[in-house]
């Protein structure tokens, strides 16, 4: 079975023709706050943040955060950033 961070499928299933929501993988709060607001779009709206750990209940740890503006962003990426899973 293969192991692949969400980041990783998604782009397989893109690659292969497959519709899938926008987004990429971030390393830093810098570059998190700037694919927010690349996805947001100039009218801004909710993003989804996420850890990228191969578990189960990503939501459960507080792996899974919904950013009602783009500014919102930068806390929650510290704190995922700063998680040990």
């Amino acid at each position: 079975m293969a192991r692949l961070h969400e980041y990783q499928g998604k782009a397989i299933l893109a690659a292969n023709g497959f519709k899938i929501p926008r987004g990429k993988a971030a390393t830093t709060i810098d570059e998190a706050l700037a694919v927010a607001k690349e996805v947001a779009g100039k009218k801004g709206g909710e993003v989804v943040i996420k850890i990228q750990a191969w578990t189960t209940g990503r939501a459960g740890i507080g792996g899974v955060a919904f950013a009602k503006k783009t500014e919102d962003v930068r806390a929650y990426a510290a704190r995922m950033l700063a998680m040990k899973v």
